[in-house]
């Protein structure tokens, strides 16, 4: 296999991640045994085996990733890890998160980043968005677009 960058494999595991969706919510509208079904479901059979391959070449660019977080849905948490670097905001974000946490520092999206790299940290996935536990609040970040949307603190 050709030598490809993190930056191309992370790209390539992106756009199988939204096959494999839409390929998924596809093949519900379809009764099994029908050609369409059957179709998508070899589909996604290889898309499932290119998604590991990626992740496979992917983890031996990176460190573990044990040692970065407590994960649930391997997957998942292992895409945010892996693609910190597409991590935005949104004006209206900025303002709402420095709001909510208190906030006095000029990049939002950077401090986001920097509490996820923090090896205490719990990654969840809840439907289209991860929500990133660290001591005291909860970031929520989009999964398909990895913007960081809000964030609170936890209240007890």
């Amino acid at each position: 296999m050709e030598d490809y960058t993190k930056e191309e494999l992370a790209e390539a595991l992106r756009a199988i991640n939204s096959v494999i969706h839409k390929c998924e919510k596809a093949q519900k509208k379809f009764p099994e045994g029908n050609s369409h079904h059957t179709l998508l479901q070899n589909r996604l059979k290889a898309m499932y085996i290119s998604k590991a391959l990626i992740t496979q070449a992917l983890s031996k660019k990176e460190q573990p990733l044990q040692q970065l977080a407590s994960i649930d849905s391997n997957d998942s948490a292992e895409q945010l890890i892996l693609n910190l670097d597409q991590l935005h905001t949104t004006d209206l974000s900025i303002e709402r998160i420095k709001r909510n946490l208190s906030l006095d520092v000029e990049d939002v999206a950077h401090w986001c980043k920097q509490k996820i790299k923090a090896p205490d940290i719990r990654i969840t996935r809840k439907g289209k968005n991860w929500y990133v536990t660290i001591a005291d609040c909860v970031i929520t970040v989009n999964a398909h677009s990895y913007t960081i949307i809000t964030a609170h603190r936890l209240t007890l």
